[in-house]
């Protein structure tokens, strides 16, 4: 097994069994580096080949990352649901890998999603369930024929065997999303997680109180979702994704052999969601994300009648003492001269031969943990932004704090 942390340089020479691999890039991260293999801003475990496998974990100064509280508060946006499971992937149609240092982050970034999509849910879905039973009354239509063996054969003649169908939230979809809530469950308290995610879950699962968890193995994978219901449809993916990630058995959620599928995380991805999440929480929608201009996609815009500014995520913690670097410069000053990402700040008749305002651009960078949550929160951005870039006009970087294991919750 080949272990690296993350952009950590790769020493062998050019081999096409790295090209199709999502840890591994063939780059040149800057530019005084040489060309070569690197770790890319992912971490996980894939295969090389039938025998080899690698593995790329968090770099230096980023190893006690709290992946389930990032992933918690990406949640608290109002991003899609789609958006989210790009993310991670998960190979579950490979052999599994022993790594212990990924334990347990697989299974708590598939319960912390499948818990904060069940959230979204308001209501339930009712439909008919069809029912047969033995009663003492008469209820939809009689079973002549089980009838007659369990009840007139018996001589039983105080009950009637009955076939019915029932309006009820104890529907097939219910219960399949109720047994993975119960999986959640196991999984959470036996890791001793009794924070907000368990408040979640406490939530779910008072709303699924009246539903029970009688799925068969065999009726996973014919229960559907449905197009018109998003939030259904996604909870239902994942709580098929939790019961295969525990073969089906609730005594699985405790794996003390280290083992993990194949999987990715995008390290980038994740912290750009976290930060939109952290500034959605203070700002709502002052911020617009991803909007389309003609030089790109800038991460997100701050809109508001006394300040105006372009925000881009840098998952690079060495910004917190080395200067920028001059295509990221390239990159920001392209998003502050684009017409419509202009126009989108609110900036009015501004045409090609327009005088060109200073828009302010910031780099959120990332360091591990020192106590503060949210910066954003309670504060102005325009105070936020006390960090210039020596050098270069109305260039800020903010540094975004990652939670981690150690701070109290």
């Amino acid at each position: 097994m080949i272990q690296k942390q993350e952009h950590e340089q790769f020493p062998f020479e050019y081999d096409e069994r790295y090209n199709d691999l999502q840890l591994i890039q063939w780059c040149k991260p800057t530019e005084s580096s040489m060309w070569g293999y690197y770790a890319s801003y992912k971490i996980g475990a894939e295969w090389i080949d039938e025998k080899e496998s690698i593995v790329v974990t968090t770099k230096r100064k980023m190893e006690n990352i709290d992946f389930l509280k990032m992933f918690m508060t990406c949640f608290s946006s109002n991003l899609e649901l789609e958006s989210f499971s790009k993310i991670y992937s998960i190979d579950y149609d490979k052999p599994v890998i022993k790594v212990p240092a990924f334990r347990s982050i697989v299974s708590l970034l598939i319960v912390a999603h499948f818990l904060s999509v069940v959230d979204r849910i308001k209501s339930l879905k009712r439909g008919y369930v069809h029912y047969n039973e033995n009663l003492k009354k008469v209820k939809g239509h009689i079973s002549l024929l089980k009838n007659e063996r369990k009840n007139i054969l018996g001589k039983r003649y105080d009950r009637i065997y009955c076939d019915y169908d029932e309006y009820s939230i104890d529907i097939p979809e219910n219960r399949l999303i109720k047994k993975a809530l119960l999986f959640s469950k196991h999984l959470l308290y036996s890791c001793n997680l009794y924070d907000a995610i368990c408040q979640v879950l406490n939530r779910n699962l008072a709303l699924f109180e009246n539903v029970s968890c009688d799925v068969e193995i065999r009726e996973v994978n014919q229960i559907k979702g449905h197009k018109l219901f998003n939030d259904y449809q996604e909870a239902i993916r994942l709580a098929k994704i939790i019961l295969r990630h525990f073969d089906y058995n609730i005594a699985k959620a405790n794996n003390t052999e280290g083992t993990v599928p194949p999987f990715v995380v995008d390290m980038s991805l994740l912290y750009e969601h976290y930060v939109y999440g952290l500034l959605y929480e203070a700002y709502g929608n002052k911020i617009a994300y991803q909007y389309k201009g003609i030089t790109g996609y800038p991460d997100f815009l701050y809109i508001s009648e006394n300040f105006q500014a372009i925000l881009d995520t840098k998952y690079i913690p060495k910004y917190e003492d080395e200067t920028l670097d001059t295509n990221v410069v390239r990159q920001l000053s392209g998003y502050s001269r684009d017409l419509f990402v202009l126009r989108k700040l609110g900036y009015k008749n501004i045409g090609e031969d327009s005088f060109i305002p200073s828009v302010p651009c910031v780099i959120v960078y990332p360091i591990e943990g020192n106590g503060i949550f949210n910066p954003f929160k309670g504060n102005r951005l325009i105070d936020v932004c006390n960090k210039m870039v020596k050098g270069l006009s109305h260039f800020y970087k903010i540094e975004i704090p990652l939670p981690t294991v150690y701070i109290t919750k």
